[in-house]
């Protein structure tokens, strides 16, 4: 949950979708309340048009000669009366009131009295017929005046009478739109979908270019041409910071690779100087006890130059491989046996098949397989168990070192292959612990990649450590 929080693509997804249901609902009231006027005109139109043709009609009947002109009015408000009601007809709530000017009521000119004329917009009726509005008997009518002969026609209908027309239009215009709601949210996902994928392009463009960048010298750069405008100043202290990085990097190699050289020479002549002293003094007299052990912390300065040089040859990709054929089984039982000669209270078994080859630099493969198992061996209780297997793996070889150790394996992760990481149970124990330079494990890493290779740790119940490396066979 907290990953889908953090991810700007579906938050801007959600907030996007909100915004534009958020506007068709607003605009979906927002046109309800601004239709209601031209909707009612519209009500109002077509019925003046059918009172029009109702008028028509009865005065092409009063022009007959046998038409008395008392009758007329009679029959005209009567008939015109029944034509209103028919158009009403499917209304319960329906009132209606017919008359001539001529032969208004007191009541009906009361209904008159500061009645505001106007026309209609329906070009059909918009000469012919007046409409206005007035409250009486409790009832709000809605009138409606067309001219007959030398006099007016005057009808009134009431009020609520249109009011459930326009009520019932706009019920069916909000059924259509709800059941177009699916389709409408399907489009508005849809659209936020594509909005958002153009939205985050350069995002994702970024992105895709920073896995290419390399620290290595004079490696290319991002451009601003490549993406839009508001992330060119971005881009630029992107790339001034990785021309610092770069610089930086690039100096502490060269400074490894320089002092590692530098000290070699001094080393060596001291290692030498070393085994002659102990060749020369007495046989374990306490000062061959002592040379011995300058020996051995000489042995293990020379051990990291070496690891050092091979690190910076690695971070300057300049590994120079001589790949042979090796035979896996020969090159592991070897090692076991010096284990087992050197070692006793450590078990070590491997599992390698005589015809498992694997494509490699012997001597960058040597330093890799001593590495690993150095290091089992180093971190294994008294008694303790290493494991090798190896198995092939279509193109590849998978072959893995496994051990017990004491190490607490919650701090036991990917740290390991950083240089000079040292776990925190060796970092903070009070008693004598193997030594280790916290070289090894990094160069295995660097070993396996410039091959082409994979490295990783894996853990087991039980304090069970494996480190699993898949090479090329040969």
């Amino acid at each position: 949950m907290e990953y889908l929080l953090r991810s700007f693509r579906l938050k801007f997804f959600i907030i996007v979708s909100l915004l534009i249901v958020l506007f068709a609902v607003i605009t979906r009231v927002n046109v309800r309340a601004s239709s209601a006027t031209p909707i009612h005109e519209l009500i109002y139109s077509n019925f003046a048009s059918y009172l029009v043709n109702t008028v028509k009609e009865q005065e092409a009947l009063a022009n007959e000669p046998q038409m008395a002109r008392k009758d007329l009015a009679s029959s005209l408000t009567q008939d015109i009366h029944l034509d209103v009601e028919k158009y009403f007809s499917d209304l319960s709530e329906f009132k209606s009131l017919v008359w001539l000017s001529a032969s208004s009521t007191s009541q009906q000119l009361d209904m008159l009295k500061d009645v505001q004329w106007r026309q209609l917009n329906l070009p059909s009726v918009k000469d012919t017929v007046e409409l206005s509005s007035t409250r009486a008997s409790g009832f709000k009518w809605v009138l409606f005046r067309t001219r007959f002969q030398d006099q007016y026609v005057v009808t009134a209908v009431n009020d609520a009478a249109f009011e459930i027309r326009f009520n019932a239009i706009m019920d069916a215009r909000d059924s259509i739109l709800n059941s177009m709601w699916p389709l409408l949210l399907l489009y508005i996902a849809l659209c936020t979908w594509v909005l958002t994928a153009w939205v985050t392009r350069s995002l994702k463009n970024l992105r895709f270019r920073f896995s290419e960048i390399e620290l290595k010298r004079g490696g290319v750069l991002l451009s601003e041409k490549e993406f839009d405008m508001e992330f060119a100043s971005f881009v630029r202290y992107f790339n001034d910071l990785i021309e610092g990085i770069r610089f930086n990097f690039e100096q502490a190699s060269r400074f490894s690779s320089d002092a590692a050289h530098e000290l070699r020479t001094p080393l060596t002549v001291i290692h030498g100087n070393l085994k002659r002293l102990i060749n020369s003094a007495t046989d374990n007299s306490p000062e061959q006890m002592q040379l011995s052990l300058l020996l051995d912390e000489v042995e293990r300065l020379i051990s990291i130059t070496n690891k050092l040089v091979l690190l910076s040859q690695a971070d300057g990709h300049n590994f120079k491989l001589d790949l042979q054929a090796i035979k896996l089984n020969d090159l592991v039982g070897v090692i076991g046996e010096d284990i087992q000669s050197l070692m006793p209270y450590i078990k070590f078994e491997f599992k390698v098949s005589h015809t498992i080859m694997v494509l490699a630099d012997p001597n960058l493969f040597q330093q890799l397989l001593n590495n690993l198992i150095s290091n089992a061996v180093k971190y294994s209780p008294p008694n303790g168990t290493i494991f090798f297997k190896a198995d092939v793996s279509g193109e590849n070889v998978e072959f893995s070192l496994a051990n017990h150790t004491y190490l607490s394996l919650e701090d036991l992760d990917e740290r390991v292959f950083q240089r000079f990481y040292r776990h925190t149970s060796i970092a903070n124990s009070d008693i004598e612990l193997p030594k280790g330079d916290g070289l090894g494990l990094s160069l295995c890493q660097e070993i396996t990649k410039a091959h082409g290779g994979s490295l990783k740790l894996e853990k087991g119940p039980g304090k069970w450590v494996k480190f699993t490396v898949l090479w090329k066979s040969a």
